[in-house]
This record gives structure tokens, C-alpha cells and sequence, in this order.
């Protein structure tokens, strides 16, 4: 699977809503959770508009490497799986094609901070009559998908209220997110 829908893949897969065995995801309070500090830095106006104005550039080396997500292990948490996303774009001939947006050093910081807010602004609209109905099954499935939900609920709400604004000021451009390496 490609990146169809990037954004979304990640937030399934980093524990949202995925079933199986308790992961320590399911037992994360926010304190806990120590996101890299790129993550939680503050996306500016600028770095927001250089990185949409890198997108098709970064893309396109994403797809000459023939990049696909890795996929992560049923424990992994949202830190473990943001680095792996992030850090496994960082293929042979991406530097070199971002050389005049500044190279892989300028794009990755900002790629952490878009990707975990998006993520932060999905987690924030889940519909609180699904996380109602979560609460009141009690099947042991939808108990582990409520575990999964508040604990990254509770890891992505240390993700700065300014740098979701960017981020959705910017969703209409970030739309290209979901086409990377295509």
C-alpha cells in the first residue's frame, strides 16, 4: 500500500483504533510520552510554507526511491512510529533534490511537527458519540480501542494548539501529503 491515505494510516496505525494486545500505547499517560523535540517546536508561518512549497520536489524523490511506509509493530507507540515514518524517508537522492529548499536538515524537522499535528487535529475530531459508544462496549476489542484512543489522545495533546492552527490554515495544500512517493 502506498500512502493512499497517509495521514490517516498513521494515526491507525500508531494504536488509535487498532485491535490486538495491549501495547505500551494502551498504558501512556501524557507525561509519559516523550515526543523529539522537533515534534513539539513551534511550526512557524514560513517553515509551514517552504515545506508545502517542497512537497512535489520531496515527493518526487520519495517515488525515484521507491519509498513505502514501514510498517510498524503491534507495540509501537506514536513516538516509535512518527521517527520511522519520518526517518525512513530519508533515502539515497532526497538530500541532493532539496538542495535548494535546503536539504533533508531543513524538511525534517518540519516534517515531524506537520505530521504529528495533523495527527493531533484527527485525534482532537474524533466524534464523541464513537468515543461514547467505545466506553460503553464492552467487548474486549473496544475496550483495547479506547485504551488505544485516550492514550493518543493523551500523547498528542502536548502537540502545540499553534502548530495545529498552521497545520489547518494549510490542509487544502497538505492534500498533496496524501501522494507522496506516487
Amino acid at each position: 500500500m502506498r500512502t493512499a491515505a497517509l495521514i490517516t494510516l498513521f494515526v491507525v496505525l500508531a494504536g488509535v483504533f487498532c485491535g490486538g494486545k495491549p501495547g505500551p500505547q494502551t498504558t501512556t499517560t501524557a507525561a509519559a510520552v516523550k515526543w523529539p523535540a522537533e515534534v513539539t517546536d513551534a511550526l512557524t508561518e514560513d517553515a509551514m510554507v517552504q515545506f508545502v512549497k517542497a512537497l512535489p520536489t520531496f515527493s518526487a524523490a520519495l517515488k525515484a526511491g521507491n519509498w513505502t511506509p514501514t510498517r510498524p509493530e503491534e507495540d509501537d507507540g506514536p513516538v516509535v512510529y512518527l521517527t520511522n515514518l519520518v526517518e525512513g524517508m530519508n533515502l539515497p537522492g532526497v538530500d541532493d533534490s532539496l538542495k535548494a529548499l535546503g536539504g533533508w536538515a531543513k524538511l525534517r524537522p518540519t516534517l515531524y511537527k506537520v505530521f504529528a499535528a495533523m495527527t493531533a487535529l484527527q485525534v482532537d475530531a474524533a466524534p464523541p458519540e464513537a468515543v461514547e459508544q467505545m466506553k460503553k462496549d464492552t467487548s474486549a476489542a473496544a475496550r483495547q480501542y479506547y485504551r488505544s484512543y485516550e492514550a493518543a489522545k493523551a500523547a498528542f495533546s502536548q502537540i502545540p494548539e499553534a502548530n495545529k492552527q498552521v497545520v489547518a490554515e494549510h490542509q487544502q495544500e497538505l492534500q498533496a501529503l496524501q501522494t507522496l512517493g506516487r
